[in-house]
């Protein structure tokens, strides 16, 4: 039984024929006796009154016809000069197809056809009406919006934000306005720029506002407020940037770009005291515990820059897995503080065997000038130097050290500071649970792959001593800084590509006493 087309049985002892049609939607089985007696003339056309007729005396056959001998002339008639179709329009001859009855549906028609046709003709062009195109903003997403209050020893105040983008309907003109506030006004983060994509010079111009905070060695000070008190203070030191920018890239080619940007910048240098007086012979609070805003000396400058970018890198499920990127930088700034800017990052992917690829990075960062210090850089992070972090330090050789003459209060964690970085970085990246090792892996198990690392760091300023390797009496001298090697293992995972988990295993070789160390964190592999 086939809707494409008509299934006959003939059995030839019997001389009977049973043929399925299909009708009403379901199949009807027709039996004729004596099937040969139907034998005629060959086919000729039949005029539109006779197939007419045909139809007529055909309409109420029976879905089994009758042996009889009345039958056998009916059905007779119907097989004279053709065979008849019967469709939605109603009967027709088997040698002519019907409008709108083949099963190939009609394709559209193309721009080909209407070229071709004599009967089809192109729109009329001065039937359309041109406008110049008017640039409409819509909005592409907004963050979700939040919001709250809390109040603590130090005081009460608000908190939340959100963020709001919009484009134009091609996406050549874009624009994002983004909003936190922690507590106050002055410490909230601000973003508001526009960027225009619509030619080769693709630019941006906007305004921010970002706050920073660095924990600095706290004091104690005697007699205050009173003279048989003394007061412990805790020491952070805020910085609020406020810039108004311009940049712009110009594409070489599909990897390749120049780029050129210009910010004026203000700076709010600030100290944060919490002071907390005490009874120096109990060691009991006096007084509620404080917080006291010193202003500092401020700043104002101009910050041109010019970077050239390589970018041929393409990316899997945690990470880039095939190309290379780099990037090198300049920058001056002209204005109250002066110091001159120099980055390059360089970064290559190459492929072992399979999906086993080596990820390698060198990177220099470093401001260099009079007032390079302001901006002090930590290369204890797990985007720099992994197993060096601030609080393993404070836990294990800085946990009763009150080390003079250091910026932190410890020989060993000072030698993570300084105004210039440079790092070395080598992985063997291996998938563990992916679709490339597990075809029948569902879609929604997040993938899982694993990496061998080794990391190498030397962070100094103007004041330092570089030497590959510390000799005899350096361990107590901050300035002397040596390359901090670390290997270890780690583990990723991309969560619905919402946020990329890393949990890292180092062992700090420079670290005698110091196991391995585990660290979280969130974020794409470099």
């Amino acid at each position: 039984i086939t809707g494409l087309s008509p299934v006959l049985s003939w059995a030839r002892d019997a001389d009977r024929m049973a043929f399925v049609y299909y009708e009403n939607n379901k199949y009807d089985v027709y039996a004729l006796d004596d099937p040969r007696s139907l034998r005629r003339e060959p086919y000729r056309p039949l005029p539109a009154a006779q197939v007419a007729e045909l139809a007529s005396t055909t309409a109420g056959a029976a879905p089994v016809a009758a042996a009889s001998d009345s039958s056998r002339t009916e059905q007779a008639g119907v097989g004279v000069g053709g065979s008849l179709y019967r469709s939605r329009q109603g009967f027709r001859s088997a040698s002519e197809l019907a409008a709108g009855d083949s099963l190939r549906p009609e394709g559209p028609v193309s721009i080909v056809a209407l070229l071709d046709s004599a009967t089809l003709a192109l729109p009329e062009s001065t039937e359309f009406t041109e406008r110049p195109y008017r640039v409409s903003f819509t909005p592409d997403y907004v963050a979700r919006p939040s919001i709250g209050y809390t109040r603590d020893t130090f005081g009460r105040g608000f908190f939340g934000g959100s963020t709001v983008a919009l484009s134009d309907m091609l996406g050549n003109h874009q624009m994002v306005f983004s909003g936190y506030v922690n507590g106050n006004i002055i410490e909230s983060q601000i973003l508001a720029a526009y960027a225009n994509l619509s030619s080769r010079i693709n630019w941006a111009a906007g305004v921010t506002q970002d706050p920073y905070f660095f924990l600095e060695p706290s004091e104690i000070r005697v007699g205050t407020p009173f003279p048989d008190e003394n007061t412990f203070v805790t020491n952070i030191r805020r910085i609020i940037l406020r810039q108004a920018f311009a940049q712009a890239a110009y594409p070489f080619s599909r990897f390749r770009r120049m780029e050129a940007s210009l910010r004026a910048v203000n700076v709010s240098d600030d100290m944060l005291e919490i002071r907390e007086p005490y009874n120096p012979n109990t060691g009991f609070p006096t007084e509620d515990p404080s917080l006291v805003t010193v202003d500092g000396t401020g700043a104002n400058y101009l910050q041109p820059s010019l970077a050239f970018v390589h970018d041929n890198a393409l990316f899997g499920y945690t990470g880039p897995f095939f190309g290379r990127r780099w990037r090198f930088e300049a920058s001056t700034n002209i204005g109250s503080w002066r110091f001159s800017q120099l980055s390059g990052d360089y970064r290559r992917y190459d492929q072992i065997v399979g999906p086993v690829v080596l990820a390698t990075q060198l990177l220099y960062f470093g401001r260099i000038g009079r007032d390079a210090n302001e901006f002090r850089i930590f290369a204890g992070t797990t985007e720099l130097l992994r197993g060096h972090t601030s609080g393993s330090y404070r836990r294990e050789e800085c946990f009763d050290q009150v080390d003079q003459g250091t910026s932190t209060g410890c020989v060993e964690l000072d030698r993570l500071v300084g105004t210039q970085v440079a790092v070395g970085k080598a992985e063997l990246r291996f998938p563990i649970l992916t679709q490339q090792i597990f075809r029948g892996l569902p879609l929604g198990v997040p993938p899982i792959e694993g990496a061998l690392f080794y990391d190498v760091g030397l962070t100094w300023d103007e004041n330092s001593t570089l030497k590959w390797r510390q000799d005899p009496g350096d361990e107590t001298d901050p300035f002397v800084r040596v390359p901090l090697h670390t290997v270890g293992a780690s583990l990723r995972t991309n969560l619905l590509g919402f946020v990329i988990l890393r949990l890292d295993y180092s062992r700090p070789i420079n670290r005698p006493g110091v196991g391995g160390l585990w660290t979280v964190s969130l974020g794409p592999t470099f």
